[in-house]
Formats: structure tokens, sequence, C-alpha cells
């Protein structure tokens, strides 16, 4: 099974066009599945998200295991650790989820390595075909 996500375009100032490699995926929330658009961070050991979908997921923040995660440029931030199912195509599985304890609301989800591109799916980025690629494994 593949997996096909066209790549999300955004000019930059002083670097002119990039493209960015998005991939809609499901969470379960408190309303059924719900789609969102992941950016894939292969620097990321594990999917991130911001405080702000933790109502949205129906979690209660102080039951939630809390930890510190070092990001770029040695920058450490709060963060509540969880496993939550997502859902690829048809595809359904849990997976570590982080939780940016931040009031940052612009944090965008981060699709990271851990339970996704470990043993489940190989990642292709094809600039020829301007799209982000998952194979299942």
């Amino acid at each position: 099974m593949s997996l096909l996500f066209p790549f999300v375009y955004s000019e930059i100032e002083s670097l002119g066009k990039l493209f960015y490699p998005f991939i809609r995926t499901s969470l379960k929330t408190i309303y059924g599945w719900q789609e969102f658009d992941f950016l894939v961070d292969t620097g990321a050991d594990v999917t991130t998200l911001p405080k702000t979908i933790i109502p949205i997921l129906g979690l209660n923040e102080k039951s939630l295991k809390r930890t510190k995660t070092q990001g770029v440029g040695g920058i450490w931030i709060e963060t509540f650790e969880t496993k939550l199912p997502i859902r690829l195509g048809n595809d359904e599985f849990p997976i570590h989820i982080s939780i940016a304890n931040t009031k940052e609301e612009s944090l965008p989800f981060l699709l990271g390595r851990k339970d996704i591109f470990e043993k489940r799916y190989s990642l292709e980025i094809n600039s020829k075909m301007k799209v982000t690629i998952l194979n299942k494994n």
C-alpha cells in the first residue's frame, strides 16, 4: 500500500518558494476520527502536538506523564507523553505522542519517526512527482 501526499508550498522572503512534506492523517478525538495535517519531521523522535489539542483528544492533562524534551538549538520544553491511535489510509495503530506544554499556538503537528518510520512505513520525498510517499513495509 502506498499513500501519496502532494507537496505544500510556501513563499519564504529570503529563499523563494519552498515545499513542505505534509501528510494528512487522522486522530481519534472526542468527535470521532478527525483529519489533521502533519509536517513530516525526520529529526523528531516522536510525533509532537501542541497543547491546545489536549481537550479535543479527550485527554486529562493532570493524568498525563510529564517530561522534558530538547528541541532545536538545545532548548528544553516541558512535554506530556502518551500513546494515541492514529490512522493512515485504512491502517490504524497506536503511536507515542509528545504534547508540547507551551502557549505557542502556531506549533505545527510534527510526524516523528517512532512507531511510523521504524518498521511500519518507508518514507519517500519524490521531487520529480512533487509528492511525499508512504509505502507500507
